[in-house]
């Protein structure tokens, strides 16, 4: 009788370590709902995260000063002083002098 008890509780004990070596499912109902609520979270953090930047971006917009830079307003400078001194250059190339006025050389020109 005692031998009896004792296999049983042998095959008990076999019956229960197997178990727990036996592959479990990995998606269950308790995950789902445990991953909704995470997913849920994430949502609400998204969405507290563009209102703070809304925020931010109203704080601190500049106005006024839409695409003009100071890199940008000096080389503005720079290019129409450069083109200035170059037209002015181009100016002096092209001016016409008149000759000398020698009048006894255009006589003896005259007389030959």
């Amino acid at each position: 009788m005692v031998s009896r008890i004792l296999i049983v509780l042998i095959l008990a004990v076999v019956a229960l370590s197997a178990n727990a070596f036996a592959p479990r499912p990995s998606f269950t109902g308790k995950s789902v709902s445990f991953g909704t609520a995470l997913e849920g979270c994430r949502v609400n953090a998204k969405k507290e995260k563009i209102k703070r930047n809304r925020e931010n971006m109203r704080k601190f917009k500049t106005t006024g000063k839409r695409g003009t830079s100071r890199r940008k307003t000096l080389k503005k400078l720079q290019a129409n002083k450069a083109r200035q001194e170059e037209s002015e250059f181009i100016s002096k190339c092209f001016t016409t002098v008149p000759p000398p006025a020698n009048d006894q050389a255009n006589e003896d020109n005259r007389r030959r």
